[in-house]
């Protein structure tokens, strides 16, 4: 049974209907932007329904419905969530998320009701869009929420990023959807878009989908500008602080890592990267500690990074350390974007990490770092070759946090190298493949070797920014102030 226009008497198996398409479009949700990205293509359709149902009920029941389909989506985060940010703030942000994307359904549909114009396809795409924009530059977790990065396993789509950012994820996969609802209204109402509405898609999708395949294809690679990595995590409980209360015991737990860093070295690794705070270095065991990863890099001719629970300042760091072939230390990193709650006792820091591996330009960067584009278009600018990554996720992120970090490099044209606690062991190239991977999840210990192609691929967005999330924003103003002033006539 057709549901009719609000012009018309509303029936309540219309309602029924439209409760149970709200029903189908919150699984949608919940699988396709969960946090394992194996239903990635559920999200170009979740929103078909929700928008469908504006230009026939009115907006307070086409909010609700809206509201109940992506809430029901975003249970699937949040027992991650409660883990991350306690039981609270996750109860927050799953009834945020869901408020702002009912507004921006209903408001999409009064748009297309109200403006009789083809272009108000992309209403709802550019609304979605510039709400994520602003997120990225003001959330304190950045762009994680984001729903591109469902679509990270997608090679030939995710090589848009490399222009505009995964903003032009976004726009993408939220402008499908719209499509499908307008294409509906325009043969409902008997409106002449639809020549109008396939030309759009057919070029906006095969530019993308062309532009992505051609990226793949006539790929670079380097064998002179390689590099063989090895990535090593040791079992979990090696991190716990009741194996770590005794100079002793960490230095045991730095030998155990030394032992790891030289079989890696034994069978090829020019560079061992570590996980996030896996030794605690107070000025008590600084010296033992240092040594010898220190001898460890001389003696293998090694580059070594690792990640440490820096208490030699007045207030802790979650810093990173490298140290050259020579034994030497390169360089030291501090986080700057630290978890809200998690990791309140240090004190974040303030720059960039970068260094020296013979001619290769690196980057050094930890973890929630990675989830900040505009932070990490730094290194872009930087022109690094590649990206080092120390981290520790939350076993359930492990395949939605690596992704995260693997789309950085998309965007800016370098490999990404990131050792995970409880996540994952990926090396991964300029587009976004990874090309060596290990699940470290379980807590066992967990290595992984692989050689990578090393160089800077310049970008649009490491040159330009997120310009596509800028220009959205700036339309959904412009629009804005227009309807008020015609409101105040």
């Amino acid at each position: 049974m057709k549901i009719q226009p609000p012009n018309n008497a509303v029936k309540p198996m219309h309602y029924f209907l439209a409760a149970g398409a709200s029903l189908l479009s919150g699984l949608c949700w919940y699988l396709g932007n969960g946090l394992s990205g194996e239903y990635w293509y559920l999200v170009w359709f979740a929103p078909v329904f929700s928008l469908i149902t504006t230009y026939y009920f009115s907006p307070k029941v086409s909010f609700w419905l809206a509201f109940g389909s992506y809430f029901l989506g975003r249970l699937s985060w949040f027992a991650y969530l409660h883990t991350v940010v306690s039981f609270l703030p996750a109860i927050a942000i799953t009834l945020a998320l869901p408020y702002v994307y009912a507004r921006i359904v209903v408001k999409s549909g009064n748009v297309v009701l109200t403006n009789n114009s083809w272009l108000t396809v992309f209403a709802y795409p550019v609304l979605w869009t510039a709400f994520e924009y602003l997120l990225f530059l003001l959330s304190p977790d950045g762009s994680a929420t984001s729903l591109a990065y469902s679509q990270a396993g997608v090679l030939p789509l995710i090589q848009v990023a490399s222009l505009t950012g995964i903003s032009g994820i976004t726009f993408l996969i939220s402008l499908a959807p719209s499509l499908i609802a307008v294409c509906w209204f325009t043969f409902e109402r008997k409106r002449k878009w639809f020549t109008a509405l396939t030309v759009l898609a057919a070029v906006l999708f095969a530019f993308s989908f062309v532009f992505g395949s051609y990226r793949i294809n006539h790929r670079s690679v380097s064998e002179e500008r390689s590099i063989k990595t090895g990535l090593v995590a040791m079992q979990r409980r090696l991190h716990y602080n009741s194996e770590q209360k005794t100079i002793s015991q960490i230095k045991s737990v730095t030998e155990t890592y030394a032992r790891e860093i030289s079989k890696l070295a034994g069978i090829g690794a020019k560079v061992v990267l570590l996980p996030e705070t896996v030794i605690q270095l107070t000025k008590q065991n600084e010296q033992s500690v240092i040594s010898v990863f220190s001898k460890t890099a001389k003696e293998n001719r090694i580059y070594i990074i690792a990640g440490f629970t820096n208490y030699l300042q007045a207030q802790a760091r979650n810093s990173a350390l490298i140290f050259d072939s020579n034994g030497n230390i390169a360089n030291r990193y501090d986080k700057v974007h630290l978890v809200a709650g998690h990791e309140r006792q240090f004190a974040p820091g303030s720059k960039p990490g970068t260094f020296q591996i013979g001619s290769l330009n690196a980057g050094i960067a930890i973890c929630k770092d990675l989830d900040f584009p505009r932070y990490i278009r730094e290194y872009g600018k930087e022109k690094i070759d590649l990206l080092f990554v120390p981290a520790y996720d939350f076993v359930v992120d492990d395949w939605m946090h690596s992704r995260m970090a693997i789309l950085r490099g998309v965007e800016n044209g370098f490999a990404i190298i990131r050792t995970a606690r409880d996540g994952r062991l990926t090396i991964s190239n300029y587009l976004g493949e990874a090309l060596f991977e290990r699940d470290n999840s379980s807590g066992e210990k967990t290595n992984l070797l692989g050689t990578v192609s090393s160089f800077h691929k310049e970008t649009l967005f490491s040159i330009a920014g997120d310009w596509l999330g800028a220009v959205s924003l700036i339309i959904v103003l412009i629009y804005a102030f227009r309807n008020s002033k015609s409101v105040g006539k």
